[in-house]
């Protein structure tokens, strides 16, 4: 009989987290899933850490491949999946013993449908969890909702079904999942899980930790092409000029980083040019903090984002 779930973790060189990861998993009180463990081509002693708890537990499955990176990864676990719906966490990331559990009672009380759930995640700060913010925005339109904000794939439960159809796009390194969601919540419902369940850690190597220049150019490619295949005008302009503008404005940031003055406010300008309502005020304290010696005096006041 098929589980109600399966879980994939791919993993790439994690030995020293990936332990916590699958513990987290097989910590769970709903015990109907599978665990489906696809390792990337991973260097290290990873098959060595995951052997014992594999001996030990005949739910998790073990599948090497060579690196192809982590959507390849994540694809080739929901070709081998048998579960109902499908959960995905990293390698560096826990879940909490009630996340199979909230998502099974959602999941039910909304009668089993084929649709993609999402859950609440929080963060790991100085040893404490910190609830992640709640995304609250002024759209009901859940491809209007994809454009502008972010959700991880720890974050969601989607049926098996819909995965037969969309699948993550291995040219991508940045946003994968953020396109794929754009993707799939053109065609099925959108269901939100209140829970708090799922743990994102900081352990020092986080993509999201390297978004540098090349990542920042990606995420404006993918927003633009998010807004491309909009052809049936379910995102408003206002909507698109928001995101749009958002793009250009953390491409700017990154080429400040790096001193690259030019190519900052060119894109600052940019970001300005489509849309000027977009944080206007932040984006002109911003520009002037390029210059050093002004830099000093309204350090305090720049967005934090800025300052880190």
């Amino acid at each position: 009989m098929s589980p109600f779930f399966s879980v994939i973790i791919p993993t790439y060189n994690r030995a020293r987290s990936i332990a916590d990861a699958v513990k987290s998993v097989l910590d769970q009180t709903f015990t109907d899933f599978e665990l489906i463990v696809i390792d990337d081509g991973s260097k290290d002693n990873t098959a060595q850490v995951l052997k014992p708890l594999c001996d030990s537990d005949p739910r998790i499955r073990y599948i090497y491949q060579d690196n192809t990176e982590r959507s390849a990864a994540r694809n080739h676990g929901i070709e081998v999946a048998k579960g109902q719906y499908i959960c995905f966490l990293d390698s560096d990331d826990v879940y909490l013993d009630s996340h199979l559990a909230e998502f099974h009672r959602t999941v039910t009380s909304h009668n089993c449908p084929v649709a993609f759930f999402i859950g609440n995640s929080l963060s790991e700060v100085n040893g404490k969890l910190v609830k992640d913010p709640p995304y609250v925005t002024e759209t009901d339109d859940p491809v209007e909702l994809m454009l502008k904000i972010s959700f991880c794939s720890q974050q969601v439960c989607i049926h098996r079904d819909i995965l037969k159809e969309h699948r993550y796009d291995v040219k991508l390194r940045v946003g994968e999942d953020q396109e794929l969601w754009s993707r799939i919540v053109r065609h099925y419902p959108v269901i939100r899980s209140e829970q708090y369940t799922i743990v994102i850690r900081d352990l020092g190597d986080r993509t999201v930790n390297a978004m540098n220049v090349d990542s920042y150019k990606a995420n404006l490619k993918l927003r633009k092409l998010i807004i491309s295949r909009d052809t049936d005008g379910r995102i408003k302009p206002r909507w698109a000029k928001f995101a749009l503008s958002a793009a250009y404005y953390k491409l700017a940031v990154s080429y400040l980083k790096r001193k690259e003055l030019a190519f900052f406010y060119w894109n600052m300008l940019r970001s300005i040019a489509v849309d000027p309502s977009h944080f206007f005020k932040d984006k002109l304290l911003v520009m002037a903090s390029a210059i050093p010696f002004i830099r000093k005096r309204i350090e305090h006041r720049l967005p934090s984002f800025v300052r880190n």
